[in-house]
């Protein structure tokens, strides 16, 4: 909701497109260079206190976004959302990964990610229903960030967590390991991120759409992600990930093909659009359930997924737009196809850590 409203705001400002373009990437730099020191953190601190800590500073960062108005500040408050997202959301995706019963983990992985989906679709579009500006806009995200603290003044849920396994968070397993995982938390953030800025492309090179429409195939996607998370998770708990990730790589990759050769047909590029945000929304969905039954107790394991797919959603606008590049029609399909054939092997493989460090396998 801020970072485009900050980023206009600079534009009318006559800021270089260049540090408009530093701004935006320091909370991903922020949080990608903090990742490798989260299971060092968990250790020492455990995750409610982490969790606290990143949630603080997320805060800080927030409220000193909204009221600042100097370049220096507001890249110190973008810097400040991305160190305290690596420690917020590192201790929420394991407390789901290692608390929750291995039988319905699917589930309320599911739940968690429908919930964060939801927010990442309703937030942009607070800003035209509410006609919010960079002020008011800025006192809603200080109220959001005020009432995030809520659950924990009164639940404190994070420091009653008790861990599945008798492992520490951490664990001590070498870093080889967690290769394959990467690669699927790679994919993960090409799909789920880089297909919301490459589908109108493809659509418009097609000639599928207009170019007014392109919103609301964005949109599309963002509601197929939202519906389909929930019901992945829970098919994962009844048939395993292995067998539903398969399934969604070979229904992304026939609609990466179907979309350019039935480009004729106007209903194509939406169905295929339901497709892209489905099914490449529920890949990191899928990989963090294979995190909580393979990998728990390894604090490193989910370090790794989320850096991995932070980088592949930051690369894969690049990599789809270089396959475009090559070729309008099937280019896209070229691009990515390769990572759905790399997925389809990995969603099997299970991790050969020592005894004791992990829980359940698919």
């Amino acid at each position: 909701m801020m970072l485009p409203l900050i980023a206009l705001f600079m534009n009318e400002q006559r800021v270089t497109p260049g540090y408009v373009g530093l701004y935006a990437a320091v909370p991903f730099a922020a949080l990608l260079v903090n990742l490798p020191l989260v299971p060092l953190a968990m250790r020492r601190f455990g995750f409610g206190r982490m969790f606290g800590a990143g949630l603080l500073l997320s805060s800080a960062g927030i409220v000193m976004s909204a009221l600042s108005r100097d370049y220096a500040s507001l890249c110190l408050g973008a810097g400040l959302v991305g160190i305290g997202a690596a420690y917020r959301w590192s201790a929420v995706e394991a407390m789901i990964a290692w608390s929750a019963p291995i039988d319905s983990l699917g589930r309320v992985t599911g739940f968690y990610q429908t919930l964060v989906a939801a927010a990442y679709a309703i937030g942009p579009f607070l800003v035209p229903l509410f006609a919010l500006t960079l002020d008011s806009a800025g006192y809603v995200a200080i109220g959001l960030a005020v009432a995030s603290w809520l659950p924990v003044l009164i639940g404190g849920t994070a420091e009653k967590v008790q861990f599945a396994t008798n492992d520490t968070p951490g664990g001590n397993a070498s870093w080889h390991v967690f290769l394959p995982l990467a690669a699927l938390g790679f994919i993960g953030g090409v799909f789920e991120v880089g297909l919301n800025v490459l589908a109108p492309i493809q659509a418009e090179r097609l000639g599928a759409i207009a170019t007014d429409s392109a919103i609301i195939l964005t949109g599309v996607i963002a509601v197929a992600s939202l519906v389909m998370q929930y019901p992945v998770g829970r098919l994962a708990d009844r048939f395993g990930i292995g067998p539903m990730m398969q399934i969604l790589c070979a229904t992304l990759l026939l609609s990466l093909l179907a979309a350019p050769l039935g480009s004729g047909i106007d209903a194509m590029i939406w169905l295929a659009a339901i497709i892209w945000g489905g099914a490449g929304g529920a890949i990191y969905t899928l990989t963090m359930i294979h995190v909580g039954r393979s990998f728990r107790g390894q604090s490193l394991a989910v370090s790794i997924v989320i850096a991995a797919y932070t980088v592949g959603g930051a690369i894969a606008p690049a990599l789809g737009g270089l396959g475009l590049g090559l070729s309008t029609q099937c280019g896209l399909a070229w691009a990515l196809g390769p990572l759905l054939l790399l997925a389809w092997p990995l969603a099997r493989l299970r991790p050969n850590l020592p005894r004791g460090d992990h829980g359940d396998t698919q």
